[in-house]
């Protein structure tokens, strides 16, 4: 004898029970507050309608939930190697650029030390913390045009007694120095 389902689901274990039978609201407080995962809530408006459509239990909806992050937690880590990966390249192709270069001095005399503590000199003088954090994180540092620039910025602070963003390093001046000048004539 055959059964008729008449449009329903057939279910032989108890447990399973839970995975239908919409609540009137979805809670995703469980996915909102986890570290290294962004909760979008326009994309949970879209969604919540269709699970409700769907007649989708909260368990339903958690389980969901876990693949999704899980998968986006495998696309993640497959775009931090790819990133790393495009890091490790650019840091190679700069260094063969830095060998190349005919304005640099060669890597194996005495000028390059003196040549990049200029250059670093300035990096260090004249880079805001944010910048640093951008050119190191692209590996930009390693270019070897920046650091001919550094090194130009360097030798042009050590001639004109250039500080932090530029500001010169002047003696302390009377104010009848400041107004009429300091010659004795």
């Amino acid at each position: 004898m055959q059964q008729t389902v008449n449009n329903k689901f057939c279910l032989k274990d108890k447990k399973d029970l839970n995975l239908f039978g919409k609540p009137e609201k979805y809670d995703y407080s469980k996915f909102t507050n986890l570290q290294d995962f962004d909760w979008d809530n326009e994309l949970a408006d879209k969604f919540s309608p269709i699970a409700q459509k769907l007649n989708l239990s909260q368990d339903s909806i958690d389980m969901l939930l876990e693949l999704a992050l899980e998968m986006s937690n495998k696309q993640k880590a497959f775009y931090d190697k790819e990133e790393n990966m495009r890091y490790i390249d650019n840091i190679e192709k700069y260094n063969k650029l830095f060998y190349q270069d005919k304005e640099l001095p060669n890597v194996n005399s005495i000028r390059i030390r003196e040549y990049m503590e200029v250059a670093n000199e300035a990096y260090s003088e004249f880079t805001s913390p944010k910048l640093k954090e951008i050119l190191e994180k692209t590996g930009l540092n390693y270019h070897p045009e920046l650091i001919k620039m550094f090194h130009k910025i360097g030798e042009l602070s050590k001639e004109d007694n250039l500080s932090h963003y530029g500001k010169p390093k002047t003696e302390e001046l009377t104010p009848a120095q400041i107004l009429y000048g300091t010659s004795n004539k």
